[in-house]
């Protein structure tokens, strides 16, 4: 308790709300690995890009901010998978990867702008992909990319988000997995 009260005394209220704001973005993306529905899961992931975007924006860090509106608005294109012969085609995510490029050059500012980039470009086929079990899996990778990104750019929240997402992820691998793989 030590650390939230001297957090919080030494926090500006923008630094506060910001954190506010990223735990609800958190809350939301640890949810949706629990959704048995791809629509639902990018419903929801859609929601939290929104929030996240909003909390590096005030933290400044705007390579997480340029890389959550092009996953946002991925997430809600990605919602009609099944519905348009154009999101059903490998140009949506190849665009989508080159959008998250243009974001990536758009706000770089260091090498560590490349991690946030990198996560966006890989997640664009990952998430585009309708299998949920191979979703999560490959989730996997770009996690650990905005882990190390949170960690610089000091959201706490988002360092959570990060690790309870991979134990989401493990979780929502387990209880989801093919009767075909169970050992008996």
């Amino acid at each position: 308790m030590d650390f939230l009260s001297e957090f919080v005394a030494k926090s500006s209220p923008k630094i506060i709300v910001s954190q506010l704001i990223g735990f609800v973005a958190s809350g939301l993306l640890l949810f949706s690995f629990q959704q048995r529905t791809h629509k639902r899961i990018v419903a929801m992931q859609a929601f939290s890009g929104f929030l996240f975007a909003v909390q590096y924006y005030m933290l400044g860090a705007y390579e997480g901010m340029a890389g959550n509106i092009v996953g946002m608005t991925r997430a809600v294109a990605y919602y009609f998978r099944g519905r348009s012969k154009l999101i059903d085609s490998l140009f949506c995510p190849i665009l989508f990867a080159l959008f998250a490029a243009g974001a990536g050059i758009a706000t770089y500012s260091s090498p560590v702008s490349l991690l946030p980039m990198s996560a966006m470009i890989i997640s664009s086929f990952v998430i585009w992909n309708p299998k949920t079990q191979q979703l999560r899996a490959l989730t996997l990778p770009t996690s650990a990319m905005w882990l190390i990104y949170n960690i610089i750019c000091g959201s706490v929240s988002g360092i959570l988000t990060e690790i309870f997402c991979e134990a989401s992820i493990i979780i929502g691998l387990i209880r989801f997995r093919s009767k075909k793989s169970k050992v008996v």
